[in-house]
């Protein structure tokens, strides 16, 4: 067991530091980098990872029983088409981590099992909230102008959990939490597609949707301060983490 967890490690900290993952500076990636990535993304009978794989990239697959851990890179603007594409001979998303990584990008944690639940219902709000320009995501270094989003979390239960940094508290409530509120009531075209467990994958086109659920879900009340933890930087200042707690 301790032998597989410091390969998942070092695999991960290798392809992290990868370009993949880099902020863009003009260069491309190596074939030897790219080899050596490819072998520690391993193959898979995971058909969703594997078309994750042709979408986006490398991918890392971590296979632990009947879950499918993944972490690949997203445009933030792709992640609701990310999640309909894991949709595929019956997996199901169990937990979702979308992390900025600079610009429009990001590093997306993906757990997936055969276990059907109504994960979908909930792909609509959560890729609107991380679509560029919804709300303010961290590039480099903070400043006090905004409270500035680093990731979005869920584990498809009854809530979901957006994090982030800012050296006003204030803001918190001024600027993103209204911005996560108005979002989540805006039900227009949330239930206007819906999707199925039983899409067939077009490798040319984006596959066919169908009737499954019944509406998507909306964020229902206000966000809950749930923690913050205040901390010095000798660039910035003194800064505040938060964590806001989202209803379904």
């Amino acid at each position: 067991m301790m032998r597989k967890s410091l390969s998942w490690v070092l695999a991960s900290l290798i392809f992290l530091s990868s370009p993949l993952f880099a902020q863009s500076d003009g260069q491309t990636e190596s074939s030897s980098d790219f080899e050596e990535e490819q072998s520690l993304s391993s193959t898979t009978n995971c058909s969703a990872a594997n078309i994750l794989k042709r979408l986006y990239g490398n991918v890392i697959v971590e296979e632990n029983g009947a879950a499918v851990k993944l972490t690949l890179s997203v445009p933030r603007g792709e992640i609701e088409n990310m999640l309909n594409m894991s949709l595929t001979d019956g997996w199901f998303p169990t937990s979702l981590v979308i992390k900025g990584m600079g610009g429009d990008n990001s590093i997306v944690y993906l757990t997936l099992s055969k276990k059907e639940n109504d994960s979908p219902r909930r792909f609509r709000v959560l890729s609107k909230l991380a679509a560029p320009g919804a709300l303010t995501w961290k590039q480099n270094k903070i400043d006090g102008n905004d409270a500035y989003v680093t990731s979005i979390e869920t584990d498809f239960g009854d809530d979901f959990l957006i994090k982030g940094e800012t050296l006003k508290s204030n803001l918190i409530f001024k600027n993103l939490s209204p911005k996560i509120t108005r979002i989540g009531a805006d039900k227009e075209n949330l239930d206007s597609e819906r999707f199925s467990s039983k899409e067939n994958f077009d490798r040319t086109k984006m596959f066919t949707r169908e009737t499954y659920y019944d509406n998507d879900t909306g964020i229902n009340g206000q966000p809950f301060f749930e923690h913050g933890t205040y901390k010095d930087d000798p660039e910035v200042g003194r800064y505040m983490i938060f964590t806001l707690r989202c209803k379904w």
